[in-house]
């Protein structure tokens, strides 16, 4: 089926006017004269290129009014008569935890080209994106699909198989060749668009490159846009973003807080066992229990029983409580146990749970969850959750505070990311 243009004229977003616009012909004379002496002083003295770089402001530098529906989407203010529609395709991955990632950084493109960041003044054009799943190969998938639509109602609507068609393989590579990218499918990392996958640890690196693609999709936006109906009586759109990436210790969580826990609501009805409020909860992740022959080259080290209990849970005093919760637990747990009792703690261990009933009990803590900043489980679970403080170790640096700096109030006092190094 050929593509059909696309050309939405959108006034549900536009706000009431109170008052007409005073045109220059309303204004006084030395008003205007004023003006265009102005402009004149501008064009001379303010550096080449300075209103572009004005219009190109970064996601930290460009703040705009909005409000929020009942979907969280949010709803800039701004006077749009034309708005364009973008398809975000949502590669997921793994189970409950790597899927919140995966589609907490879709929220959070989706929320970004919407919010005004990249609105076109002059034609005063504004964007409208849909998210649309495609479940990895392997059958992880369908338990992590059945997790999120239990326990996050918000999640009920969508196909988790939306992009698992060969529809959608010839129209990944029908972009390709449209935009001169010389990669086909399977190579989904070779996009037109792929720098909003970025995965650098510098912060500013991973920025940069997110924003330089999001402006190359709203210039192709302007100039090669199509809308390509497809067998499920949905569509994707030339151009389309897709988006592989875990969004965990994220600027993006950082900017659209408040959001993703609103969209995550959690379904109490998941929960199980809960930690007393004056209970500290390690979650003991143990990557080498689940992938024995990957977790070391992986550099998934987490940290021993001796490290745990002196560096990790050294400020507690003789009589305090530990809960211990983990899904991967065996044999390897009872040194834990053992180490932290020998500092006099009280402790049990929450294993034997599915994994919707443990994240709800790491959300549930009130005073502190502690565990290895790897896990997309627990730092998820930071972000949704009510703990006073989250410990999210590193025992390589990889991970450190040095590349977290949180503005939202929330994370800024809630999260702690210290290195483990080994005990001499």
């Amino acid at each position: 089926t050929p593509p059909r243009e696309e050309n939405v004229v959108a006034t549900a977003t536009t706000p009431p006017r109170t008052r007409p616009r005073m045109g220059i012909s309303s204004c006084p004379l030395f008003l205007v004269r004023a003006i265009v002496a102005l402009s004149i002083l501008a064009a001379f003295f303010l550096p080449e290129g300075y209103w572009n770089d004005i219009f190109h402001a970064t996601l930290d530098q460009t703040k705009v009014k909005a409000t929020t529906t009942s979907n969280n989407a949010p709803q800039p203010t701004l006077d749009i008569i034309e708005t364009k529609q973008v398809t975000i395709l949502c590669q997921l991955s793994g189970e409950m935890g790597n899927n919140l990632g995966k589609l907490g950084h879709c929220l959070s493109l989706k929320w970004w080209l919407e919010g005004g960041t990249f609105y076109n003044s002059t034609l005063r054009r504004g964007y409208r994106a849909r998210i649309a799943l495609r479940h990895q190969d392997h059958n992880k998938w369908v338990k992590g699909a059945a997790d999120l639509r239990r326990c996050f109602p918000n999640t009920k609507h969508y196909d988790f198989g939306e992009g698992n068609t060969d529809e959608f393989v010839r129209i990944f590579n029908q972009q390709n060749e449209v935009f001169g990218v010389t990669g086909r499918w399977p190579q989904y990392g070779v996009n037109p668009f792929s720098g909003i996958n970025d995965v650098s640890e510098d912060p500013m690196v991973r920025q940069k490159a997110r924003t330089e693609a999001m402006h190359r999709l709203v210039e192709k936006v302007g100039t090669n846009h199509a809308i390509i109906p497809t067998a499920n009586d949905k569509n994707i759109t030339i151009p389309f973003l897709f988006a592989d990436h875990i969004q965990t210790l994220d600027r993006f969580v950082d900017q659209y807080y408040d959001e993703l826990r609103h969209y995550y609501r959690f379904d109490n009805s998941c929960c199980k066992l809960q930690p007393d409020p004056d209970e500290s909860v390690f979650h003991f992740r143990n990557f080498k229990g689940e992938m024995p022959r990957r977790w070391n080259s992986y550099g998934f080290v987490e940290a021993d029983p001796q490290q745990t209990a002196a560096s990790l849970f050294g400020h507690l005093t003789v009589g305090e409580k530990v809960a211990i919760i983990t899904r991967f637990g065996s044999d390897a747990v009872q040194p834990y146990v053992e180490a932290l009792q020998l500092k006099g703690l009280k402790v049990r261990v929450i294993e034997g749970q599915d994994g919707p009933a443990d994240f709800c009990f790491l959300m549930s803590a009130r005073k502190e969850i502690v565990g290895v900043a790897y896990s997309t489980y627990l730092i998820w679970a930071g972000y949704l959750g009510n703990a006073t403080r989250v410990v999210a170790y590193s025992t390589t640096g990889r991970k450190g505070h040095k590349f977290i700096n949180y503005t939202h109030p929330v994370l800024r006092d809630r999260f702690d990311f210290p290195l483990v190094r080994p005990m001499r």
